[in-house]
């Protein structure tokens, strides 16, 4: 088989999550849809900031890809503030 035959089974690299150079955990897609809507994450301290942001930007606009992005890290920042 060729590796073109695994692909639909691999996980989508995209959707790792990596450390970045400011500490937060997020996925290259997390990313680029931040950047596409104007927010640097490098400008902010925590995931809770950011989720600020998006939300600001929820209010004027209808964004699926930003709101998708805002329920995970909402929801990663929920199990977090849950563990410790």
């Amino acid at each position: 088989m060729l590796k073109d035959d695994f692909e639909g089974y691999l996980p989508n690299m995209n959707s790792w999550l990596l450390p970045r150079e400011n500490g937060m955990l997020l996925s290259d897609y997390h990313v680029e849809v931040l950047a596409r809507n104007g927010i640097d994450y490098l400008k902010y301290g925590s995931i809770k900031e950011i989720l600020f942001e998006i939300n600001d930007i929820l209010d004027e606009e209808e964004d699926e890809e930003l709101e998708q992005v805002a329920r995970e890290l909402d929801e990663r920042n929920y199990y977090n503030t849950k563990k410790n």
